[in-house]
């Protein structure tokens, strides 16, 4: 039988930014270990959360976007997404975004589940939804940095993309492993 070790929350000491932007900040926090030793750790510290959105149409197809992105060098698949604004709420924020991003509005809403995006990097939250009659409503007013297309998907498509590892994207597997929990 393995010996138990009780876990207990490491005490931060000291606290410096080293990097801050629009974006992210990049703190160090000199932290003391559950044994008395200290550590350097190193993590992202966001000033704003997110919201991605599972958006299905009337014939249960999917929304998905393909974006290119810089860190993995690849095209990927994802939801559409994106920070809240300051004030908003997660639901505010996810309706903003799938008419920004892709110019879709939706009649049903219904919250998913939140997540940790990494939580050994960083402390941002994202809340995932699900956005159900979603139709076209205008045109879509993306960020300068953002080149994104979308495309309807089956859901038996996006199954097989998920078991071939094509999809690798955490918030799009984890919206799947929400709602497949649900039954």
């Amino acid at each position: 039988m393995t010996k138990k070790t009780t876990l207990r929350p490491w005490l931060q000491r000291n606290s410096r930014t080293a990097f801050d932007n629009d974006w992210l900040r990049v703190d160090i926090d000199e932290v003391e270990l559950p044994d008395g030793r200290t550590y350097d750790y190193t993590l992202i510290r966001s000033d704003r959360h997110g919201a991605a959105i599972l958006a299905f149409d009337e014939q249960g197809q999917v929304l998905m976007e393909r974006e290119f992105r810089y860190p993995v060098g690849q095209v990927i698949w994802q939801l559409p997404g994106g920070l809240l604004d300051s004030g908003e709420t997660p639901l505010a924020a996810a309706q903003r975004e799938l008419l920004e991003e892709t110019g879709h509005v939706a009649e049903n809403w219904r919250r998913l589940g939140s997540i940790w995006d990494n939580p050994a990097f960083e402390d941002m939250l994202i809340h995932i939804f699900v956005a159900e009659n979603t139709h076209f409503n205008g045109e879509t007013n993306r960020d300068d940095h953002e080149w994104v297309t979308c495309e309807w998907v089956e859901m038996d498509w996006l199954k097989e993309r998920v078991r071939s590892g094509e999809i690798k994207e955490r918030v799009l597997l984890a919206a799947l492993g929400f709602l497949w929990a649900e039954g």
